[in-house]
């Protein structure tokens, strides 16, 4: 909770001003974070000129309550197979404010990609399938062996891998596209 409140602090202080490029309003804000805390901003939150915060149809808590469970198999030693489908793309264009268009690449024509959903021991496989235009992989946090880890190996375009592990440790793992440079396809949206 404190790093979230220092992040709203520092980002709501800063003010940049690109001229011919951004034209903006300083508007004082409060911010609601998931906990219902409340928190007022010190510094100054820039808005584009006109912007109610209605303009896009967009639904943060869809991210939090929209799972993939995968397909679910039962194996003959009772495992639990979870089995998940990820394309990615790199050609699809998105509105991220009024009037601000972007170049994202999708994990299954998503910012931020599915978020996968599995219990602690199941097996979990992932067929990947890059339709982008340029090399991708996917890089999963957490222990799993290196062969599945997506540092190593990148798909390129057109092909495909199945990544496959236990869902090991519990917890809340992040994955994102591992092919260098890596800030780029993070920031162009692969990550889940």
């Amino acid at each position: 909770m404190f790093y979230i409140l220092i992040a709203i602090v520092s980002v709501s202080s800063l003010y940049f001003v690109v001229p011919g490029v951004i034209v903006a309003e300083e508007t004082p804000r409060t911010f609601l974070t998931h906990t219902g805390l409340v928190i007022q901003t010190t510094g100054e939150v820039i808005d584009p000129i006109g912007y109610d915060g209605d303009a896009l149809d967009f639904d943060p808590e869809k991210f939090m309550k929209d799972f993939d469970y995968g397909e679910i198999t039962v194996l003959d030693d009772g495992t639990v197979l979870r089995e998940f489908y990820i394309t990615a793309r790199d050609d699809q264009i998105m509105e991220v404010s009024p009037g601000v268009f972007y170049n994202v690449w999708t994990f299954n024509d998503s910012v931020p990609g599915p978020t996968i959903r599995a219990t602690e021991g199941d097996l979990v496989r992932i067929h990947f399938t890059n339709e982008g235009s340029k090399p991708h992989s996917l890089h999963f946090h957490g222990i799993h062996k290196a062969e599945m880890d997506g540092v190593f190996e990148s798909i390129g375009t057109g092909g495909q891998f199945t990544y496959e592990f236990y869902a090991e440790p519990v917890g809340l793992h992040l994955y994102h596209c591992h092919v260098h440079p890596v800030e780029e396809h993070i920031a162009h949206g692969l990550y889940g």
